[in-house]
C-alpha cells in the first residue's frame, strides 16, 4: 500500500462519517428548535421547522404539534390539507375527522364543523381501540359532548359488560359539572366490574369535598341507598356508602351501616375491629367502644373476641391519656379494665401490649414505678416470648428505671438490647437511649461517639437524632470537656424524661439568665415546647416553634420546628390553613428535609385532589407524580 494513500482514504473516511454523524444530529435540532419555537408560542417559526420534520417523518407527534402550528398562526387551508393527508396515510382514521372539524371550528364554519363531527361518529367501527381513540380525540379538543355520545354509542354497539367504559364517561361527565351523572356512571361501573372499587373511590374523591358540607356528597349518599335496596346482594354499595362516612368522618353512621353489613354477611366482626382502631386514632372514643362492644357480645368463640377486649382498653386509655390532667377515678378505672382483661385473656405473649401499657400506666400516671417493673421484669421472663418482644419490654423497663432515677440500670438494658440485635433498627434504637443515658449524666464524648456510629443507621429519624444531638455536644462543648451550659441543658432533659416538668422548666430558666450567649437558644426553645406539648399546651406549644423558626432559620431545627408545626396545626389545634402554610414553608424553605416526603403528602390530603392548580409552585407540592 501506498504510504501518501493511506492518509487521504482515511480523511475520506472521516469527513464521510463526520457528514454522515451532521445529517443523523440535524433532526435533533430541528425538533429542538420547534419544540422551543412552540414552548415561546412563535408558531411561524415552528411551522417551518415542523413542515420538514413531518416531511421527512409523519408520526402523530409532528402531525400534532404541526396542526397546533398552522392554527397558531390561521393558516387554515395548510391545517385542513393537513388533516386530510395524514387521514389518507392511516388508512380514514376518523380521528382525524375531528381534527378537520376543529380547523372548520377555528376558521369560524361551525356547521361544516358539525358535518365533519358528524361524519366522525357514522364512520365508529365497533371495536373497543377505535372507539377510544374516537373519544380521545374529541376530548383532546374539549368536545366533550361528543366524546360522551362515542361511548354511549359504542356501547350499544359492543353490548359486552368488560366493555361499557363507565369509567371514562364517569370522568367526562366530572368534567362537564354533570355530578349525578358522574355517580351514576361510576356506580355503574362496579356493578359490572368490582376490580374497580379502588379507581371508582380515587375518582369520586378527586370531585366531592368530604371534608365539607357538600350536596354532592349527600347525592352519592342517596344513590347509594338506592342501589342497596335495588341490589341487596351485592357487597360493594355498602362498602361504597361506609367508605363516603369514613371520609365524611362520620363514624357513628359508618357504625351503623358496618353492623348492619357485619349481621346480614356473617362477616364475624372483623370490619368493626378495623372501625373501631379507625375511631380510635379519631379520637371518637364512643364509636370505637360501640364497634368493640358489639363484638364483644359476639361471645369468646368469636375469633375477634380477644381483639375487642384489647381494643376496649386501648380505647379507654387512648381517651384517658388525651387528658391534661386525668382525674383519678378514670385512672383506676383504666387499671382495673387493664388487670380484667389480662386475668381473662392471660398473661401471655400473645398480650404483651397489654401488659406494657399496663406497666406504663402504673409508672407514669399512678405513681407506681416499682409495680410496672415487677409487671414488666416478670413478662420478660415469660417463657415462649419473642427475642423482639422481650427487647422492646427490655426498652420499657429501662425508660421506666431513668424515671425512677436507675440511669445505670437502663443504660445496662439498652447495652444488653443493643448486643442482641446490633445490625436491626431496634439494637439502633437502644443505642440512642444509651447515648443519651450518657447525655443526661454529663459523659458528653461518649455520647457523641455512639451518635456518630448511629448517624449511618437505616432508620432515617433514629439517624437524623443522633446527628441532631451530635451537632448539639460538637457546638456546645468545643475543645473543652467541661460545659456548664451543656451540663444544665443535659439536666433538664433528663428532667423531661422523668416527667418532672416544673423542675424541667426552672433548669432552663437558670440557663437562660445566666448564659444568655450561649448557643442553645434554639435547642432551649424546642425543649419547651416538648413540655408544653406533654401538658397538652398547644398554643403555647405553637409559639416556642415559631419562635425557632423566626430566631433561628439558619440552624438545624428549622426544618423539624417546621414539620411539627404543621402536625401541631393539623392534628392536636385543628387548624388546616395553618398546617398547609407550614408543610408549604418547609418543602419550599427545606426542600433537603427528611421530613418533605411526609409534610408533602400531608398537604396533598389537606389540599384535597379537586384543588390541583397546574402552577409551578403547584406542580412542586404535588411532588412525583405515582
Amino acid at each position: 500500500m501506498n504510504r501518501t494513500a493511506f492518509p487521504r482514504t482515511f480523511l475520506v473516511l472521516l469527513l464521510t462519517l463526520a457528514g454522515t454523524a451532521a445529517l443523523r444530529a440535524q433532526p435533533g435540532t430541528d425538533e429542538q428548535l420547534a419544540a422551543e419555537y412552540m414552548r415561546q408560542g412563535d408558531y411561524a417559526k415552528a411551522v417551518l421547522y415542523y413542515e420538514k420534520l413531518y416531511g421527512r417523518q409523519p408520526s402523530s407527534l409532528y402531525y400534532e404539534q404541526l396542526m397546533k402550528a398552522y392554527l397558531g398562526v390561521k393558516q387554515f387551508d395548510d391545517a385542513e390539507k393537513l388533516a386530510k393527508d395524514q387521514m389518507r396515510k392511516q388508512g380514514g382514521d376518523a380521528r382525524y375527522l375531528v381534527d378537520l372539524g376543529m380547523v372548520m371550528k377555528q376558521a369560524g364554519d361551525s356547521a361544516k364543523a358539525v358535518k365533519e363531527f358528524e361524519k366522525a361518529m357514522k364512520g365508529l367501527k365497533p371495536e373497543q381501540g377505535s372507539i377510544r381513540n374516537l373519544a380521545n380525540a374529541f376530548a383532546r379538543n374539549n368536545e366533550l359532548d361528543y366524546a360522551l355520545q362515542t361511548y354511549e354509542r359504542g356501547r350499544k354497539m359492543l353490548k359486552e359488560s368488560s366493555t361499557d367504559f363507565f369509567y371514562e364517561t364517569a370522568n367526562l361527565r366530572a368534567a362537564k359539572g354533570d355530578v349525578p351523572g358522574m355517580v351514576s356512571d361510576y356506580l355503574d361501573l362496579l356493578q359490572v366490574n368490582p376490580s374497580y372499587l379502588q379507581a371508582v373511590q380515587n375518582g369520586l374523591g378527586r370531585f366531592i369535598d368530604f371534608s365539607s358540607t357538600d350536596d354532592r356528597s349527600d347525592l352519592l349518599r342517596t344513590e347509594l341507598l338506592r342501589r342497596i335496596q335495588k341490589f341487596p346482594d351485592n357487597t360493594l354499595y355498602p362498602e361504597m356508602l361506609i367508605w363516603m362516612y369514613i371520609q365524611r368522618k362520620d363514624l357513628t353512621s359508618a357504625f351503623v351501616q358496618s353492623k348492619a353489613m357485619d349481621k346480614r354477611f356473617k362477616e364475624g366482626g372483623q370490619r368493626l375491629i378495623a372501625l373501631g382502631d379507625m375511631a380510635v386514632n379519631n379520637e371518637d372514643w364512643p364509636t370505637a367502644a360501640k364497634c368493640y362492644d358489639y363484638v364483644v357480645a359476639m361471645g369468646g368463640d368469636s375469633p375477634w373476641y380477644a381483639a375487642a377486649k384489647i381494643g376496649l382498653v386501648s380505647a379507654l386509655d387512648a381517651q384517658v391519656r388525651s387528658q391534661t390532667d386525668p382525674p383519678q377515678e378514670q385512672l383506676d378505672n383504666l387499671r382495673k379494665q387493664y388487670e380484667g382483661t389480662l386475668d381473662e385473656l392471660g398473661r401471655i405473649p400473645a398480650n404483651v401490649k397489654l401488659i406494657s401499657g399496663l406497666a406504663q400506666l402504673k409508672a407514669y400516671y399512678l405513681n407506681d414505678a416499682a409495680g410496672a417493673v415487677v409487671l414488666l421484669q416478670n413478662a420478660i421472663a415469660m417463657p415462649g416470648l419473642d427475642p423482639q418482644q422481650q427487647a422492646r419490654l427490655k426498652l420499657d423497663l429501662g425508660d421506666i428505671d431513668i424515671l425512677k432515677g436507675d440511669v445505670w440500670d437502663a443504660s445496662l438494658l439498652y447495652s444488653q438490647v443493643d448486643l442482641d440485635f446490633k445490625q436491626d433498627v431496634l439494637g439502633h434504637e437502644a443505642r440512642l437511649r444509651n447515648a443519651k443515658v450518657s447525655f443526661y449524666t454529663g459523659d458528653f464524648l461518649w455520647a457523641k461517639a455512639q451518635l456518630d456510629v448511629l448517624k449511618a443507621s437505616t432508620s432515617k429519624l433514629i439517624a437524623n437524632d443522633a446527628m441532631e444531638l451530635s451537632l448539639l455536644i460538637t457546638d456546645n462543648l468545643g475543645t473543652d470537656t467541661v460545659s456548664r451550659p451543656l451540663d444544665l441543658f443535659a439536666k433538664s432533659q433528663l428532667l423531661t424524661v422523668q416527667h418532672q416538668y416544673d423542675s424541667a422548666i426552672a433548669v432552663l430558666d437558670t440557663l437562660t439568665a445566666r448564659f444568655p450567649m450561649s448557643k442553645l437558644g434554639d435547642d432551649i426553645l424546642y425543649a419547651r415546647y416538648r413540655i408544653a406539648f406533654a401538658r397538652h399546651q398547644y398554643t403555647e406549644a405553637a409559639v416556642f416553634l415559631q419562635k425557632v423558626v423566626e430566631l433561628y432559620p439558619n440552624d438545624i431545627l428549622v426544618d423539624n420546628a417546621m414539620y411539627d408545626l404543621g402536625k401541631l396545626y393539623e392534628d392536636q389545634i385543628g387548624d388546616k390553613e395553618q398546617a398547609k402554610k407550614w408543610y408549604e414553608k418547609l418543602l419550599f424553605e427545606q426542600s433537603g428535609s427528611i421530613f418533605t416526603a411526609d409534610a408533602r403528602e400531608r398537604y396533598r390530603r389537606l389540599r384535597g385532589d379537586h384543588d390541583k392548580l397546574d402552577t409551578p409552585e403547584q406542580k412542586f407540592l404535588n411532588g412525583p407524580t405515582p
